[in-house]
């Protein structure tokens, strides 16, 4: 799995510095840029909303809407904005992967001690 996360974050890499190649930037990334990052945030953002409307069972008792295609669009639409997030904050493919074990693992110890 990690082998898929880390295909992932590179191909994600090639196609963010496409975007800025078009740009005429600097295309030199994963680097800390607080303007591109902070853009990604409110796309992140933007997404959650629309991974919401999705599957809007959460609501009320009344509400069916259910899109398990769009659902599972906007899912990985959350996370390409989380990795630009992640690339454009300037952490690279291993402090990510280590990152996001460390959480799981708090998470399960956690879980664990209730």
């Amino acid at each position: 799995m990690a082998d898929c996360f880390n295909y992932l974050y590179w191909k994600q890499i090639a196609f963010q510095s496409k975007v800025l190649n078009l740009l005429k930037e600097n295309n030199k990334i994963p680097r800390d840029d607080e303007k591109w990052s902070s853009y990604h945030i409110l796309g992140l953002t933007e997404e959650v909303g629309e991974l919401l409307k999705a599957d809007k069972r959460w609501k009320t008792h009344r509400n069916i809407n259910f899109d398990p295609e769009n659902k599972l669009t906007e899912i990985a639409d959350v996370i390409i904005c989380a990795l630009n997030v992640a690339i454009f904050s300037g952490f690279t493919i291993f402090e990510l992967n280590e990152a996001i074990s460390k959480k799981i693992d708090k998470n399960l110890s956690n879980l664990e001690g209730e």
